[in-house]
C-alpha cells in the first residue's frame, strides 16, 4: 500500500510552528499575509486559511479580522495528573514566575470552605489572595484557604514565593495530593480589570483541595486563570491498567 503523506495545511502548519519556536517571528508580531503564504507555498487561499485555523485553535496565534494574524505570548500547560505549583509549572515553560500577595488575614470560613473542608461555618481560616504573573504579565488570581490546624503556623510563611514548598519547610511534611476540578467561567468586571481581559472574557477556574503526603487535611486553592495564556493537558485510559480493551 503507497504511504499516504499529511495534508499540505498540515505540512504548513508545522513549518509555521518551526518558524515561530525559531524565532523566525517573535511574540506579538504578524506573520506573513495569506497572500504570501499563498504564493510561498503555491498552494490555494483556502489550504492557507485551513493552516492558520489550525494555529489559532491551538493558541499559537490569533487573527485579527483586516489587520492579520499575530504570534501569541506562551500557553501554562497545566498537566492534570501532576501536582505541580504555578512556579513550576511556568519555569517549565521557560517564563519568570511572580507572585504579588494582595490580602492575607484570619477570615470565617464561609459555607462552601466548611463543606470542602469539613469545617463549621464559623471556624477561622487563613486566607491568602495572590497575583500570579508570567513575564510580567497578569495571568491568574488566587486564593489560598488553609484549615485552622495549620493556619498560625502557616500566617507568616512568604506567601510570594511558592506555596508548596513552604508548606514543606515550616512543617515539615511534603504536599502530598489533591483533589482538583476545572470549569470554564466568565470572570466578574473586578476579575477581568485584575487579569487585563474584558469582563466577558472565558477565564479557567481551578478548584484544589489539598493534602500533606501523611494524609491531614492542609486546605484548598481557587485560581482564576486567563483563557488566552492557561490551558489543561491530561492523558486519559479507556480500561485500568491490565484490563482487556
Amino acid at each position: 500500500m503507497a504511504r499516504r503523506h499529511p495534508p499540505i495545511y498540515t505540512r504548513i502548519e508545522e513549518d509555521l510552528k518551526d518558524g515561530i519556536a525559531g524565532g523566525a517571528w517573535a511574540i506579538g508580531s504578524r506573520l506573513p499575509s495569506e497572500d504570501e503564504l499563498r504564493r510561498r507555498y503555491g498552494v490555494s487561499r483556502m489550504t492557507v486559511r485551513q493552516a492558520l485555523a489550525r494555529l489559532a485553535a491551538s493558541g499559537l496565534v490569533t487573527k485579527r479580522h483586516g489587520i492579520g494574524t499575530f504570534v501569541n505570548r506562551t500557553k501554562i500547560e497545566r498537566v492534570a495528573g501532576r501536582l505541580l505549583g504555578f512556579r513550576e509549572d511556568a519555569l517549565a515553560h521557560g517564563l519568570l514566575p511572580t507572585v504579588r500577595v494582595l490580602r492575607l488575614g484570619f477570615e470565617r470560613a464561609d459555607e462552601e470552605d466548611a463543606r470542602l473542608l469539613d469545617l463549621h461555618p464559623d471556624d477561622e481560616v487563613l486566607r491568602v489572595v495572590r497575583m500570579r504573573f508570567a513575564d510580567g504579565d497578569p495571568i491568574g488570581l488566587n486564593t489560598v484557604t488553609v484549615v485552622p490546624a495549620f493556619a498560625r503556623a502557616l500566617i507568616d510563611l512568604d506567601f510570594s514565593d511558592s506555596f508548596y514548598d513552604g508548606v514543606g519547610r515550616r512543617l515539615g511534611v511534603e504536599v502530598g495530593q489533591a483533589e482538583q476540578t476545572v470549569e470554564a467561567v466568565h470572570g466578574d468586571e473586578g476579575d477581568g480589570q485584575s487579569l487585563g481581559v474584558a469582563p466577558s472574557a472565558a477565564l479557567l477556574r481551578v478548584t484544589r483541595v489539598t493534602r500533606l503526603a501523611d494524609g491531614r487535611l492542609l486546605g484548598l486553592t481557587r485560581s482564576l486563570y486567563r483563557g488566552d495564556r492557561y490551558f489543561l493537558s491530561l492523558t486519559v485510559h479507556r480500561t485500568e491498567p491490565g484490563m482487556p480493551g
